[in-house]
């Protein structure tokens, strides 16, 4: 059982890992724009942070939905 746990968490931290990243950097972008310089790209490279969150948050409630009973 401990192996499962281990298993399930190291992807779930991985997940949330992605996620958190991908809010700072936007959080970073919308708070700071200072900090994002001239930076032609910052539209496209937003859109694909949204992507990231979106596809991480899918993930998580996908790992939950068919395995959240691992750590029971």
């Amino acid at each position: 059982m401990k192996l499962k746990q281990n298993l399930y968490n190291a992807i779930l931290k991985h997940y949330q890992s992605q996620k958190e990243t991908a809010l700072y950097q936007l959080n970073l972008a919308f708070e700071n724009p200072v900090a994002v310089g001239e930076h032609p790209k910052i539209v496209e490279d937003s859109i694909v942070l949204i992507r990231t969150i979106s596809e991480a948050d899918e993930a998580i409630e996908a790992l939950n939905s068919y395995f959240g009973d691992v750590n029971d």
